[in-house]
C-alpha cells in the first residue's frame, strides 16, 4: 500500500483511481489520450493525408495535441530526446500541417515511439523517486491513459491500482507501483478461451457450414461443468466457443462481444435473420461469469429530467431532438457509428455551413471548459457537507447547485477546507485553488485539452466515413474520453434551450467572451461565465 502520510502520492494514486473508475463524473474525468497514442495518431493521419482523408489543418490538429503532450513528459525520456521529438513535431516552428508519409521525419517519429514506449512508464517510475516531482494531475493523467491506452479494461486497472495502493501488506512507494505497471503494460496477451451462449439454435440453411466454433447444447454444458461452472438452470440451446488474444479477461470478453456483432451483422444482412445471445459469458480460467451487456460511454444530459423534457408530446425542438436522435449512438452503439453519430450531433448544433472558419470542436469545448468549475464545486459541496456542521447545514438549504457552489468557493477561499476530505477530494480543492489563482489561464488550458478530444472525434470521423476505417488506432481510445464531454457540453446546451431559449450559437458565443474577458482577480466570476 501507498504510504498514507506521503500526500504527493496519494494524491497521485487517488485521482489514477478516478480515472479508471466508471461512477466517475466527467469533470474528474480522464478527457486525453496518453502521449504514445497521440504521437502513434499522427502518423497514421500522415498516411490518411497521403490518401487524401486529411486536410492540412486537421493533420495540424493532431500534431498540436501530440506536442501538447510531449512537453513535459519525463515518460518520453530525458530532455534532449523530447525536444527532439518536439522538433521533428513543428515545422518553421509551428505544429506541422503536413508529414510525408514514410518520409524522414516521419521514419524519426517512429523510431522514437519504438525506442520509448516500452521504457514509458518506466521513466515515469525513475521520475517519481524524487528530487523535483512532476505535478500530481499531470502524474496520474499520464499513467492512467498510457495504460488504458495499451488495451486494458478499466475495471480490471481499477481492481489492480486498489490492490496496489490499498490492500498489498506493507509499504510501497509509487515509483515502485509504477514500476510494477511497467512489467505489466509490457507483457504479452494472453490466449482467452471465451464462451458466449444462445438461447435458441443457429440454425444454417441448407449447404451452409455452422461455424466452426459453434457448440451444441450438450457440447456447451460440458464445457461449463469441465471449467467449473454450474450450468444447471441455463437455458440454452448451444454456444460460440472463441480463442482471442487480449491483456485480461474483461477485454477478452469485450473483443468476443465485438466478433458477436460482427456476426449478427453479417447474418442480418446475408440471411436477414437475427441472432441474440444470452448477456453473460464465461471465460475459461477464471471463476465467474462476465456480462454482455454494452456499457454506457458516459453521456448525461441532466437538463431534459430537470426540465421534465424526457418526454416527446408536443412538437420537437428544431435544435435539440434531431442532435439527440444523431447522438444516441454515443451512448452504446458500435464504434463507427459512435463516432459518426457523435460528431453529426455536434456539428448540427454549433456547425455554420457557409462559415469555413467555423469551428465546431472548439466551440463546444468552450462551453464545457466554462461549465468545468461549477461542476468540481458542485462535487466538492456535497463532499463538504458530509463532513457535518457548518458545512452541511449550509449545503441543505441551498436552493441550487448554483448556490452549493458559491459556497464551497467561498470556504476554499476563506481557507475552511476539512481535514478528512477523501484524497480524491483535497486533489480537486487543490485544482480549484489552482483554478482560482490565474481563472483564466487555467480554464484556457482546459479549454485546449478539451478541443483536442473533440478534434480527435472529427478526425476518427473522416478516418470512419472518407476512408472507411473501422479500427483506427484511436478510435477506442476516442470513445472513451470524448463521451462524457459531449454529454456535459449537450447538456449545457439544452438547458440554454430550455430554459432562456437561447439558440446554441448563442451559448458559445456567450461562453467565448466570457472566458475572453475573465479577470484574475474576480474567481468567483467561474461560475458565472455562461449566465444559466
Amino acid at each position: 500500500m501507498i504510504s498514507p502520510v506521503n500526500r504527493h502520492e496519494q494524491l497521485v494514486c487517488s485521482r489514477i483511481l478516478d480515472f479508471l473508475s466508471s461512477k466517475t463524473h466527467w469533470n474528474r474525468g480522464l478527457w486525453n489520450v496518453g502521449t504514445i497514442l497521440a504521437l502513434q495518431e499522427v502518423l497514421e493521419a500522415s498516411e490518411a493525408q497521403r490518401d487524401g482523408h486529411l486536410s492540412e489543418k486537421t493533420i495540424k490538429g493532431a500534431t498540436t495535441t501530440a506536442i501538447r503532450l510531449a512537453e513535459n513528459d519525463p515518460g518520453l525520456g530525458d530532455q534532449q530526446q523530447r525536444a527532439t521529438l518536439i522538433s521533428l513535431l513543428k515545422m518553421n516552428g509551428e505544429p506541422r500541417d503536413e508529414l510525408q508519409y514514410q518520409g524522414l521525419e516521419y521514419e524519426a517519429i517512429h523510431e522514437l515511439i519504438e525506442r520509448i514506449a516500452p521504457a514509458y512508464l518506466e521513466n515515469w517510475s525513475q521520475a517519481v523517486r524524487g528530487g523535483q516531482l512532476p505535478l500530481p494531475e499531470r502524474t496520474s493523467r499520464a499513467i492512467a491513459a498510457h495504460m488504458l491506452d495499451a488495451g486494458f479494461h478499466s475495471d480490471f486497472l481499477h481492481r489492480w491500482w486498489t490492490r496496489q495502493v490499498k490492500r498489498d501488506e506493507g509499504i510501497r512507494s509509487l515509483s515502485q507501483i509504477v514500476h510494477l505497471a511497467s512489467n505489466l503494460v509490457n507483457g504479452p496477451e494472453t490466449e482467452y478461451a471465451v464462451l458466449i451462449a444462445f438461447p435458441s439454435p443457429l440454425i444454417p440453411p441448407q449447404g451452409l457450414l455452422p461455424p466452426a466454433s459453434w457448440r451444441n447444447a450438450t457440447e456447451t454444458a460440458e464445457w461449463l461443468t469441465n471449467n467449473g461452472f454450474d450450468p444447471a438452470g441455463l437455458r440454452q440451446q448451444g454456444s460460440l466457443l472463441l480463442t482471442v488474444s487480449a491483456r485480461e479477461p474483461e477485454s477478452a470478453v469485450q473483443a468476443a462481444a465485438e466478433r458477436i456483432e460482427m456476426f449478427y451483422a453479417r447474418v442480418l444482412l446475408s440471411l436477414r435473420k437475427e441472432i441474440h445471445p444470452l448477456q453473460f459469458a464465461w471465460v475459461q480460467g477464471t471463476n465467474r461469469r462476465f456480462s454482455l451487456e454494452r456499457r454506457l460511454r458516459g453521456i448525461k444530459i441532466g437538463a431534459m429530467r430537470r426540465e421534465n423534457r424526457i418526454w416527446l408530446e408536443s412538437e420537437a425542438d428544431v435544435f435539440i431532438d434531431p442532435a439527440i436522435e444523431l447522438l444516441t449512438p454515443l451512448q452504446m452503439g458500435s464504434p463507427s457509428a459512435a463516432i459518426a453519430g457523435g460528431w453529426a450531433a455536434i456539428e448540427s448544433l454549433l456547425g455554420e455551413p457557409k462559415n469555413k472558419r467555423a469551428d465546431p470542436a472548439e466551440r463546444l469545448a468552450t462551453i464545457v471548459a466554462c461549465s468545468f468549475p461549477r461542476a468540481e464545486l458542485t462535487d466538492l459541496a456535497f463532499a463538504f457537507g458530509e463532513q457535518g456542521a457548518p458545512f452541511a447545514d449550509e449545503i441543505r438549504t441551498a436552493v441550487s447547485n448554483k448556490a452549493r457552489a458559491e459556497s464551497a468557493a467561498k470556504w476554499i477561499l476563506a481557507g475552511r477546507i476539512p481535514d478528512s476530505l477523501s484524497w480524491s477530494d483535497k486533489a480537486a480543492v487543490e485544482r480549484v485553488q489552482d483554478l482560482f489563482g490565474s481563472p483564466q489561464p487555467r480554464l484556457k488550458s482546459v479549454r485546449d485539452h478539451m478541443h483536442d478530444t473533440f478534434a480527435r472525434l472529427y478526425r476518427q470521423r473522416n478516418l470512419v466515413l472518407h476512408a472507411g476505417r473501422t479500427r483506427a488506432i484511436a478510435l477506442r481510445a476516442t470513445l472513451r474520453t470524448v463521451a462524457p464531454l459531449v454529454g456535459a457540453g449537450f447538456d449545457r446546451i439544452s438547458h440554454a434551450r430550455f430554459v432562456p431559449g437561447m439558440r446554441p450559437i448563442q451559448l458559445a458565443a456567450r461562453a467565448r467572451t466570457s472566458l475572453d474577458n475573465l479577470k484574475d482577480d474576480s474567481p468567483l466570476a467561474c461560475l458565472e461565465l455562461l449566465g444559466i
